[in-house]
């Protein structure tokens, strides 16, 4: 009766010991996929709005009409364009559609757009589709600021021939203007050419605004 008493025992400690065994197993396994996930999300660098109008082949201000779930890779938006402030001949061509290609994944940069809302997009062309992606710009036109407005419809396009390096804090270059990324220079800087030649942000009553309120700030903590 001590024997299978003792033999019931040593089972059930086995039982427990895989059962031990299979969750540290799991968890090394919830472990690893998190650290995997986190490592493959989305990375972009920081751009400011007039590179983003540069370096890209269209900038558009549209309204989201509807999402079309697509394969493992790709969705589709269905948008109405309302403006077109840049646009290659291959944009050109690839806009008429109204059709917007993104990457259906996150981690491969894909943007989520909301169904009657209006958006300013800046994107690129792929074999003649047009593809935008989290490292461009897109900002609902409602919360673009008025010079950035007047940046997307004329200046940003002026000030191609600069060179916009956020994070920096001096450039040697003439064809170069440096800032901090925040809320000031991105919301109201625009980089152009002075009387000089050099690339300068130009004066703007808001952005020196934005800049004594942001040094107050500062002086104040």
């Amino acid at each position: 009766m001590i024997k299978g008493s003792f033999q019931v025992k040593l089972k059930n400690q086995r039982v427990q010991n895989i059962r031990e065994s299979m969750l540290t197993r799991w968890l090394t396994l919830v472990l690893v996929a998190v650290s995997w996930r986190a490592t493959d999300a989305c990375t972009c660098s920081l751009a400011h709005p007039q590179s983003h109008y540069c370096n890209s082949d269209f900038v558009i201000v549209g309204r989201v009409q509807k999402l079309f779930r697509g394969n493992d890779y790709y969705d589709a938006y269905k948008v109405k364009i309302r403006n077109v402030f840049k646009a290659t001949p291959k944009a050109a061509l690839a806009l008429k559609s109204g059709r917007i290609l993104t990457p259906s994944q996150d981690s491969l940069c894909g943007v989520n757009l909301q169904p009657r809302e209006t958006y300013v997009i800046t994107g690129r062309v792929v074999h003649l589709q047009a593809n935008v992606h989290l490292c461009g710009y897109i900002n609902k036109w409602r919360d673009v600021t008025p010079r950035q407005r007047k940046g997307f419809r004329l200046l940003y396009k002026q000030g191609c021939t600069c060179k916009v390096h956020v994070n920096r804090r001096s450039s040697k270059s003439p064809n170069a203007c440096v800032g901090s990324y925040d809320d000031c220079y991105e919301r109201h800087g625009v980089c152009l050419h002075d009387r000089e030649r050099r690339c300068r942000w130009t004066r703007a009553p808001a952005l020196t605004r934005c800049l004594q309120k942001q040094h107050f700030n500062s002086t104040m903590t």
